[in-house]
């Protein structure tokens, strides 16, 4: 049996002839016939964000797609209370947004990306590796790229979606830190500013395996200086990184900003 949480992907590969029920339940899924789009947005979304991304019934979408290998269920079967009908749509807008100046609004426009057959995956993750902490990328498309929330979210990102007609608008920012949020872990021995340093030298070892984030941290510490601090993003707190640091004659202070995500700053240690 099909369930919600089965990849589109996985569902194609074991049952291809479900292909055309995902053709006829909505236009949207028309980017399956490109076997490109297919191999690379099928493995991100499972049946939910698929029906949610096309604007079905998610219930009937999994009846249809069971139908198709079993032609004997019946619909009650399949029926599942626990999905979630509702798009995630106009959610809470920060003030951060509302704020926002238009210079500082980085817009990719994917529609014609996936309109040429090609996966804006790439793309997208570009802008973001440039985005500064200021700005905030827009990304517009023709579905709510519900996968992408996650994905982002990650990296340490909130999102704002809105939905004008047929088309998405989704706003993509830092997520905003204010002292009732932080926790810090491990503190320095004397108070620290960040803007005491003409310097801040940036780190992202959230996606690295063990090892990797200690040694890219451990590579970095040549690049301080009295006058500069490297700011980590890293997704756990460092526990084992700050007796290494105690040894080079660095200290550090960890702020946790949720559960998967920490800034840890890291700058020599001060007399």
């Amino acid at each position: 049996m099909i369930t919600k949480e089965m990849k589109i992907s996985e569902i194609l590969k074991l049952y291809p002839e479900t292909l055309q029920i995902f053709l006829k339940m909505s236009p949207h899924f028309k980017k399956l016939e490109n076997k490109i789009l297919r191999k690379a947005l099928a493995g991100r979304v499972n049946v939910e964000q698929a029906a949610k991304i096309a604007g079905v019934d998610p219930n009937h979408l999994l009846f249809e797609l069971n139908k198709a290998i079993n032609s004997q269920i019946q619909e009650e079967i399949i029926s599942d209370n626990n999905l979630d009908n509702t798009l995630n749509l106009e959610n809470q807008k920060s003030e951060f947004l509302i704020n926002i100046l238009e210079e500082k609004i980085i817009e990719l426009d994917v529609r014609p990306i996936l309109d040429s057959g090609i996966d804006p995956f790439n793309d997208i993750m570009k802008k973001v590796k440039n985005l500064k902490d200021d700005e905030v990328l827009l990304i517009i498309n023709s579905f709510e790229p519900v996968p992408l929330y996650s994905v982002l979210g990650r990296k340490g990102f909130d999102h704002f979606t809105k939905k004008e007609g047929d088309t998405f608008k989704i706003y993509f920012f830092k997520k905003q830190i204010s002292d009732d949020n932080l926790k810090i872990f491990k503190e320095p021995n004397e108070e620290i500013d960040i803007n005491d340093f003409e310097k801040v030298i940036e780190l992202n070892v959230r996606d690295l395996p063990p090892p990797e984030p200690m040694m890219k941290i451990l590579e970095a510490l040549s690049q301080i200086d009295e006058k500069s601090v490297l700011l980590v993003h890293h997704h756990r707190e460092p526990v084992m990184l700050y007796p290494k640091l105690e040894e080079r004659g660095y200290e550090a202070i960890t702020y946790q900003v949720d559960e998967n995500y920490y800034k840890v700053l890291i700058m020599k240690k001060r007399n």
